[in-house]
């Protein structure tokens, strides 16, 4: 009989699921268990069943795997992060690779590419560039920190998250101190009151920069005051406070409201200087992006005489590499204060040889740029389009609207292989062959997997 809610079992786990629930199964019955690894005999408690499976939360590991390693970080069993942190570095690489390709096979029908062997983070630590922690309280106390693991409603103070750089950590508890000393009060989410909500740090591995980006609930009268605390307890480059009026529990709203520093930080990508906003998009691990830009490069292929189109371009890291071996690149994204970063990032690096342009992708490619158009240097068609969509994937008319500009070859750069895997299905259709692929991996201690994907036309 298939189990019911409240049963107890022991399990032993076979293998991972995309999101980084351990998978058993109970007399052929599948079973998730969060918190479980390949490898353990567990006692679990079932708590949800469904027609095809049932879930699961651990109880015990009776035996351990022996992929299971002691975590780092002491916030590991109540914090909602980096919940692979007991599961082998070696091991977290290979069931990365396996479930790219087992998402390319199972939900693409896709085979016939050489997969490349992930690459690697090491050490596979202190990586984010950005972390966005959430204002809470314990026992009428202020605390600064990350959700408490399986509630958005509970936040634990974290004193070092070992996926932040040490001076991000530092910045955080300077805030949490700063606001403290001030009795400033967080936010209560329930009854939408309250003043201190979320607070985004970010730090530029190349220039040293430190932005520290202060959500709240409106403009106060300490603001200056609570800046020059924070800064005589960890100097940075700039501090804003941004108003989120809504009760949406998202680090968003109006700003960033300047109290010192500019509104953006400095780094350097695949040999380009970038100014980047203090809201905008860029990927969050600085080490691995330059080898997720180099695959990217590698597999585009650009060429001196024909143009490329860079999609979703966000503040044009990739367009710019990709401008130093084509004719023109003409780059894309629906985010007009991120195209405006992207055209002075291109005025930085003095590169020339590139257009960007504002809106929805989908509409823009139904009268794309091309031959005729200022700054093209072929009446071919493109030589390369590169797309780095959002986790949900392209729609299927940005999709057929990409193949229509007839490239020889399309780069996908994914966060997601299921969606990577369904968008590769109706390339394939529209005439174009997965060639390659190559995992990188971006987000150790995490099931999340950057993946760059190579299709070919013919």
């Amino acid at each position: 009989m298939p189990p019911h809610p409240g049963d107890i079992l022991e399990l032993t786990i076979d293998t991972l699921a995309y999101g980084g629930q351990g998978i058993a199964r109970h007399e052929d019955f599948v079973l998730f268990v969060r918190g479980a690894v390949p490898g353990d005999t567990v006692r679990a408690e079932v708590t949800r069943r469904k027609r095809s499976y049932a879930e699961a939360r651990l109880l015990e590991i009776v035996a351990p795997s022996p992929a299971r390693v002691a975590p780092l970080c002491r916030h590991t069993e109540s914090c909602g992060g980096c919940e692979w942190q007991t599961l082998d570095y070696a091991a977290q690489l290979e069931f990365k690779q396996r479930q790219v390709e087992e998402s390319l096979a199972h939900i693409g029908g896709l085979a016939g590419y050489e997969l490349e062997t992930i690459r690697g983070m090491d050490p596979p630590w202190r990586y984010r560039n950005k972390m966005e922690f959430s204002f809470g309280e314990s026992d009428g106390a202020l605390v600064l920190g990350l959700h408490r693991r399986t509630s958005w409603r509970d936040v634990v103070e974290i004193e070092d998250c070992w996926l932040a750089p040490v001076i991000v950590n530092r910045a955080r508890q300077a805030v949490a101190d700063a606001c403290r000393a001030l009795a400033l009060a967080p936010y209560r989410r329930g009854e939408h009151e309250g003043l201190l909500r979320h607070l985004v740090v970010r730090h530029g591995r190349a220039s040293g920069d430190l932005l520290i980006n202060l959500f709240t609930t409106g403009r106060f009268a300490q603001e200056r005051e609570l800046a020059e605390r924070v800064a005589a307890l960890q100097p940075y480059s700039s501090f804003a406070v941004t108003v989120n009026e809504s009760q949406a529990d998202a680090a968003i709203g109006e700003g960033p409201f300047m109290i010192a520093g500019p509104p953006y930080l400095h780094e350097e990508l695949a040999g380009a200087r970038l100014r980047v906003p203090a809201t905008a998009f860029l990927q969050t691990n600085t080490v691995m992006c330059v080898t997720l830009y180099e695959t990217t490069l590698r597999f585009a292929a650009a060429e001196r005489r024909r143009s490329a189109f860079d999609l979703y371009c966000g503040i044009g890291s990739i367009a710019l590499a990709l401008a130093r071996a084509a004719g023109h690149v003409y780059g894309m994204e629906i985010e007009e204060p991120a195209i405006a970063a992207a055209r002075e990032n291109a005025r930085l690096n003095a590169i020339a040889n590139v257009d960007f342009s504002a809106g929805d992708v989908r509409k823009q490619l139904i009268e794309p740029p091309g031959p005729g158009m200022p700054g093209a240097t072929s009446t071919e068609s493109p030589a390369v389009v590169v797309v780095d969509p959002p986790r949900a994937g392209m729609a299927r008319k940005a999709v057929e609207r990409t193949a229509s500009l007839g490239a020889d070859r399309i780069v996908y750069v994914s966060c997601n292989p299921t969606t990577l895997a369904a968008n590769g299905a109706q390339l394939g259709g529209l005439g174009y062959r997965l060639t390659r692929v190559a995992p990188v991996d971006m987000f150790p201690q995490t099931h999340h997997i950057e993946t760059v994907a190579l299709f070919e036309r013919g």
